[in-house]
């Protein structure tokens, strides 16, 4: 396509060109007041991070905006009254000719028709009712965020391998926290934020020693790239030497 039959359509569809562009503009706006307002909000270095990655894509987004806006004004406005536009082509109806069928003369056949005669009924085999297996129920509530191992309750000490799932859709990263007691008010984190989903594999290691003895919560929390998260996924768990 040449550049003259470019400014035709540009000529011909800028008002739906500029309709895009201030959408993208505006869009672009809200993206970055909604950072700019998590960022001062959130309490968290790594919801910080992702909120100041977000206000960096928005600028980037609004700049490019009002760049395409600024391009469109340019060639609408200064180039097309400067040239010579070829006419846009328009389809050219096809006509349909539709032919009248040929008439094939048909001649009767006699349809014989059967007397139905009364079926005689089959005795039905005798079935057995099926016994209803129990299924257990699921260890986790969903299984793309899921602690498979230590399991609910286990006695652990040393060094824990934390084993299990975090893999959702537009997955971005999973953290793994500890808290202590059986209704943990403070929790703290298990290494370090991991940015690759894992599928029922190894999620961390926790080294327990000079833990003291008692019940504790672990907690798997994976975070999408719109920093939204479901529900955490918690196990309690016994340390005991």
């Amino acid at each position: 396509m040449d550049f003259a039959r470019i400014l035709s359509y540009i000529d011909a569809y800028s008002l739906w060109l500029y309709a895009v562009g201030i959408l993208l503009v505006l869009f672009s706006l809200y993206e970055f007041r909604a950072a700019q307002r998590n960022r001062a909000e959130t309490i968290f270095t790594l919801e910080r991070e992702f909120a100041t990655r977000r206000e960096s894509r928005a600028r980037t987004m609004l700049v490019t905006a009002v760049a395409l806006l600024a391009l469109l004004t340019l060639l609408k406005f200064a180039v097309v009254p400067s040239q010579t536009l070829p006419p846009l082509s328009e389809p050219t109806p096809t006509k349909l000719v539709l032919e009248p069928p040929t008439v094939v003369p048909l001649t009767p056949t006699p349809t014989r028709t059967r007397i139905p005669t009364r079926p005689r009924p089959t005795p039905r085999p005798a079935t057995e009712t099926p016994t209803p297996t129990r299924v257990p129920p699921p260890p986790c509530p969903r299984p793309d965020i899921c602690i498979t191992s230590p399991t609910a309750s286990q006695v652990i000490t040393g060094q824990v391998t934390i084993r299990g799932t975090a893999n959702i859709d537009a997955f971005q990263f999973y953290k793994i926290e500890y808290g202590m007691g059986e209704s943990p008010e403070l929790w703290n984190s298990i290494g370090d934020v991991q940015t690759a989903p894992v599928v029922d594999g190894t999620l961390g290691v926790w080294d327990t020693a000079g833990f003291p003895e008692g019940t504790y919560k672990l907690r798997l929390t994976v975070v999408d790239v719109s920093g939204n998260f479901p529900p955490p996924h918690e196990v309690r768990v016994v340390i005991q030497r």
